[in-house]
């Protein structure tokens, strides 16, 4: 919370407190508000294991879970949380359809011209969701770019970037609005593949016995590992309520109990962050 520092200024000898007159006060916060509200709205893309709708409609996921724990370490007590597909989500943070976006989004530099990242809740590599047997061998964005094989991606995603640094041509790379859309693309034979986070690949291909998950991969590109790291990510004026949360997130992640509370959705110690946002958004 911005901090109301009194500024006393000396008139005729005698001593006027700015902050004691009508009108003087220090303009409030996003986070201010927010506290008065006690509620903040969050956009999400239902994606699992990081953000999605449980079976009765609650929000839960990864990064709910930990932002949860922060909203209440800084006196908000709910988070309602709007669906949007995944290439909304930036539009709608910066439109004002929501006040954050709690979907473990890769912090990269051009996200980061658009808004601004809390630094990262978790780092994971990528994964190919292919069919059960993985007839056609395809372990990485390398190997599809060898073979030729069109691969589908979420729209908005980085895993599009990751795969075009890898060796991927445009016309190999088949763009859909969401999650299911790639999975039905490589059941129907359209793709050889479809291109997720490994903990997502996980989760989609244990649903369906046709598919399965192919060995999870990090790459290097012009001597730079790729990994990608989640965060929470708020409009580009928000850094009060952006700063509030990284003090939070500082005294959090990485301790016994945050690596409790993210369990149950597949993550542990060896995806605690590796880099600040800011390193990040420097990165080339």
């Amino acid at each position: 919370m911005t901090s109301r520092r009194h500024t006393l200024y000396a008139v005729g000898g005698a001593t006027l407190l700015l902050a004691g007159v009508p009108g003087r006060a220090q303009a409030q916060t996003v986070l201010d508000k927010l506290r008065e509200q006690g509620v903040i709205r969050v956009g999400f893309a239902n994606e699992a294991p990081y953000a999605f709708t449980d079976a009765s409609g609650g929000l839960t996921g990864e990064s709910p879970a930990v932002f949860r724990h922060v909203m209440q370490k800084l006196g908000i007590g709910r988070v309602d949380g709007v669906l949007a597909e995944w290439g909304a989500l930036i539009p709608g943070l910066r439109a004002g359809r929501f006040d954050a976006i709690v979907a473990s989004m890769y912090i990269t530099p051009a996200r980061c011209k658009q808004v601004i990242f809390a630094n990262p809740t978790y780092g994971v590599g990528e994964a190919l969701v292919v069919k059960q047997g993985n007839p056609e061998g395809l372990q990485t964005y390398a190997d599809a770019a060898k073979a030729g094989a069109k691969i589908a991606f979420v729209a908005g995603t980085a895993e599009i970037e990751h795969a075009r640094l890898a060796g991927m041509q445009r016309e190999q790379q088949v763009v859909v609005p969401d999650f299911a859309a790639a999975v039905a693309n490589v059941k129907a034979g359209r793709t050889a593949a479809a291109a997720f986070t490994a903990l997502t690949a996980q989760q989609l291909a244990s649903k369906d016995e046709a598919l399965e998950r192919a060995t999870p991969f990090t790459f290097e590109h012009a001597g730079k590992r790729y990994r990608g790291e989640g965060a929470f990510a708020f409009r580009p004026e928000d850094t009060a309520l952006r700063d509030a949360v990284n003090a939070e997130l500082a005294r959090f992640i990485g301790t016994p109990d945050h690596l409790a509370l993210v369990k149950p959705f597949g993550f542990d110690d060896s995806n605690l962050p590796e880099q600040t946002a800011a390193q990040h958004c420097a990165a080339d």
